[in-house]
């Protein structure tokens, strides 16, 4: 008996010494995330993006290993997009109006002179209409964590646009988006869809005459170089939904998700905040390097542009979704 016990002391022992000389088991494997961005680092966009990969590198002490490719590094939004689906990007905010691509219910956040104010758009796009919409998404392929408000979009153009005639015959960008598309072409103008990358040169070497963004772009991205007419319409807001590949959400730890969605939340905030504080200031530089600032009535625009609303409402969730945006108070 004593043997025995000798034995089995000596094997413990045995063990022991062979496990401490063994090799420490290898730390667990890194989620990585490469997260792309359309502008350069001095846009509202890719400062905000930049706060919420910077957060999910820390708040997860290493565990995710996010990266930020601004400039288009990964591609426009439809290719960021698609990118998403196959697994070659992990995120990026994504224009609704691209997704509608995948979703057309998406597209009810690009209907014309649907929102009031900034104040309105983050009051829907937070509420219920937006966490339906977030909802849609995900069979899809995309996991959509908040949306963030762009601005209004407002015509550029080599020539002074002042009214809907002013439209007509004009080759005008757009976003790569089947309602966009049918918008121009209610008004009588020759829509192209371009990619974001594109535009300047687009414009620049006359394949489109007029493009319409944000405020904002029309001095960060310089296109007052080159479509030196800003009129101030603000038809549609342009809101991109931050999102995440559903194959990199599901690597996620409840833990980790939760993490993701606090920095992405705080990121929306900045970015929200920095595009409004920025509208004003990049009208005022553009007007002061030769850009003209045209004031308009909205009136007739509206007028023109109020078939979409039966033309696409059964696309966007019928009337009622429409609706639940307006009563949004």
């Amino acid at each position: 008996m004593q043997i025995r016990k000798l034995v089995t002391t000596a094997a413990a022992l045995a063990a022991l010494a062979l496990a401490s000389l063994a090799p420490p088991a290898q730390a667990q494997a890194r989620i990585a995330c490469k997260f792309g961005v359309l502008g350069p680092a001095d846009t509202p966009a890719t400062i905000a993006m930049q706060l919420l990969v910077d957060r999910m590198n820390k708040d997860s002490n290493g565990a995710i290993e996010a990266q930020l490719f601004p400039n288009s590094q990964l591609g426009g939004e439809k290719e960021m997009a698609e990118g998403m689906r196959l697994g070659s990007v992990c995120g990026a905010p994504i224009n609704v109006s691209v997704l509608g691509i995948w979703v057309p219910e998406g597209a009810l956040f690009d209907m014309p002179f649907l929102f009031r104010d900034d104040g309105h758009v983050a009051r829907v796009v937070a509420g219920n209409v937006g966490k339906q919409l977030a909802a849609k998404y995900e069979p899809h392929g995309f996991k959509v964590v908040g949306y963030y408000n762009n601005g209004g979009r407002h015509p550029m153009s080599k020539k002074p646009i002042l009214t809907p005639d002013d439209v007509k015959g004009l080759k005008i960008r757009v976003i790569q988006s089947p309602l966009h598309v049918e918008l121009w072409k209610l008004l009588g103008a020759n829509p192209t869809p371009i990619a974001f990358p594109e535009i300047y040169n687009s414009v620049q070497t006359g394949v489109v005459d007029a493009l319409d963004n944000n405020k904002v772009s029309f001095w960060l991205a310089k296109f007052h170089e080159v479509a030196p007419h800003l009129t101030d319409l603000g038809h549609i807001y342009s809101i991109s939904a931050v999102t995440f590949s559903t194959n990199f959400w599901k690597r996620l730890s409840p833990a980790q998700q939760a993490l993701v969605q606090s920095a992405a939340s705080d990121a929306i905030k900045l970015q929200d905040k920095l595009n409004a504080e920025g509208e004003d200031d990049a009208v005022k530089k553009a007007v002061a390097a030769g850009a003209k600032h045209h004031k308009v009535d909205k009136g007739p625009w509206q007028k023109a542009m109020q078939p979409m609303y039966n033309n696409w409402a059964s696309k966007v969730g019928g009337m009622e979704m429409i609706k639940a945006v307006q009563d949004t108070p």
